[in-house]
């Protein structure tokens, strides 16, 4: 069965919750890091690159590409100011969605802007790889193929993706980390250097010798690995010194027993204090109710103004012959005295003797404007409807629940 031997991250695996260790521990020899997506850098490459580092594992780059204007230039840039050097890959990913479909020349596009500042690759799945690509023309031109199937190992490829969401973590970790596979062994392959005669004096190693620290001054036992120019006390007459690099040292040993070590459980706190009871502390004499009637918040923002409402129509109350009062609109109709305006709501609500005007969308009415009277009796409805702006009359009743449909009446002269 192959086994992964490097792994991709972003910005998605946090390095503060990031198991580097544990990672390493499981054959991880290489992490191929996203340093840039689009336009903008990737939020935790820095990091990453950082903790790579610490935990002497091997990085290369990766840019998620959108096709931007200046995308290229940008990713190139921004790979140098974090520290990615010529021995080192810098992949192009290409899965965007949002992609044209002349793939290969959006690549040439790219690997014309890296130039020889860095090794470049291309990463794609094996479909699109295959569609959009010509591998002899890649493999020619020393292009490193980092190519993902997730069911099947792929036929051309250097460095395979074998699996991505469900993959789990390593250690501590437990959120996804893309799994892979370097056949060639290129993304952690040790540089060689030329070997040049060493102009520099041999100098003797002393282990626990008596001395001054070249650092602190003080006196005890230490250590020099260039025969006392530089001497590191390690016992003294006050205790052990440690340094920075003992620590880290010893931490990846002493981060899996970290987490297990746990205290006696303490004893109970006092019981808290309601609001009110700090108040009381603070002075206030007052009773629970009136503590709680006096909060009140800060005034909040202004609202928008409100929508302008429509025109208003004159009405006249007088008293009629029938000894009722009645009301005249300015276009002289009378009608009896109505007792209240509606603007919305629904008609087939209005099961109790009123009057009203209307004046707005109201359901099951014949208009937006108009006069509505209302008589029952016994669970029996009659509504009488005259609209403001035609005159019209119009007549409905309730009967068993059920309402009729509005007529139309017929107003003999």
């Amino acid at each position: 069965m192959t086994m992964a031997n490097v792994i991709d991250i972003s910005e998605y695996q946090d390095p503060a919750k990031f198991d580097y260790q544990a990672a390493k521990s499981n054959g991880i020899k290489a992490v191929i890091i996203r340093l840039s997506v689009g336009n903008r850098r990737d939020n935790h490459a820095a990091e990453h690159i950082a903790n790579c580092k610490k935990y002497g594992l091997k990085w290369h780059g990766y840019h998620y590409w959108y096709n931007l204007s200046g995308e290229a230039a940008f990713a190139v840039s921004d790979a140098q100011s974090l520290g990615l050097t010529s021995s080192q890959y810098f992949f192009l990913d290409m899965e965007d969605k949002t992609l044209s479909s002349d793939w290969s020349a959006q690549f040439e596009s790219f690997r014309s802007a890296v130039g020889d500042k860095y090794k470049i690759g291309l990463y794609c799945s094996d479909s699109p790889y295959k569609s959009h690509f010509d591998n002899a023309k890649m493999v020619a031109e020393g292009v490193y193929r980092w190519i993902a199937a997730y069911s099947y190992e792929p036929a051309n490829y250097d460095t395979w993706q074998m699996s991505g969401e469900g993959s789990g973590g390593f250690g501590s970790y437990t959120g996804d980390v893309d799994r892979d596979y370097d056949k060639t062994g290129n993304l952690f392959k040790e540089e060689t250097q030329p070997i040049t005669p060493s102009t520099t004096p041999l100098y003797r190693q002393i282990i626990g010798e008596a001395g001054y620290d070249t650092d602190s001054g003080i006196y005890g036992l230490g250590r020099s690995y260039d025969n006392g120019k530089t001497f590191h006390v390690m016992d003294t007459v006050y205790g052990r010194i440690y340094r920075q690099q003992d620590g880290d040292s010893i931490w990846p040993f002493l981060q899996p027993k970290v987490g297990t070590i746990k205290g006696e459980k303490g004893d109970a706190g006092a019981d808290g204090k309601s609001a009110y009871e700090v108040a009381v502390a603070n002075g206030y004499t007052g009773t629970q109710a009136q503590w709680l009637a006096s909060l009140k918040g800060a005034d909040g923002k202004a609202g928008k103004d409100g929508v302008a409402g429509k025109d208003g129509q004159t009405w006249q109350p007088y008293i009629a012959d029938d000894k009722h009062w009645h009301i005249r609109l300015i276009n002289n109709v009378d009608m009896p005295a109505i007792v209240g305006v509606i603007t919305q709501g629904d008609a087939n609500d209005l099961t109790m003797d009123d009057n009203y005007r209307i004046d707005g969308t109201v359901a099951n009415i014949p208009s937006t404007s108009g006069l509505l009277t209302i008589r029952a009796n016994s669970g029996e409805v009659w509504q009488t409807y005259i609209d403001s702006a035609t005159a019209d009359c119009y007549t409905r009743t309730r009967h068993n629940g059920t309402w009729t449909a509005w007529r139309l009446t017929t107003q003999w002269s």
